[in-house]
């Protein structure tokens, strides 16, 4: 089983790698990556607080961005929330995913929260085995479909 090496994004190189991570993962899911997605997460990835970019051996098999986490748009120090987890489909069920997330947790952070679809069970249970709850917070994207948000804090 290859090891799986996760580590700070901190070149461009990087980004186009973890862009490459995002693709595969919504093509799988069959989101259409649009230009403006594209712009999106690009945008995000470079100027992001943290991102995170998982090799499994030598591939490029996932993708993390987390930030500060806000209220009413007030940093909340040692709080932070994750916008985006995206791992390569190639590499489903390796838990990359999980190391992912566990290095996030050993960063320091006191709690950490992260929506999800109601619907996108394989996320969830990747939340749950890392200790994430869910907080029964639900709200609606702009495309109909439901999210909901789960919460980790230090024990």
């Amino acid at each position: 089983m290859p090891r799986i090496i996760v580590a700070e994004i901190d070149s461009d190189e990087q980004r186009a790698l973890a862009l490459d991570v995002w693709r595969a993962a919504n093509a799988a899911r069959r989101r259409t990556a649009t230009e403006a997605r594209v712009r999106r997460v690009r945008e995000k990835l470079a100027g992001a607080e943290l991102a995170l970019l998982a090799h499994y051996g030598t591939r490029p098999a996932g993708m993390l961005v987390a930030e500060t986490y806000l209220v009413d748009g007030v940093p909340l120090p040692g709080y932070g929330h994750i916008s985006m987890v995206f791992v390569d489909p190639a590499v489903w069920g390796s838990h990359v995913g999980t190391e992912m997330i566990r290095d996030l947790q050993a960063r320091g952070w006191e709690g950490l929260s992260v929506w999800t679809r109601t619907d996108n069970r394989r996320a969830q249970r990747l939340y749950e085995r890392t200790g994430f709850t869910d907080t029964n917070n639900r709200s609606t994207l702009h495309d109909g479909e439901e999210i909901m948000q789960l919460a980790w804090a230090r024990s």
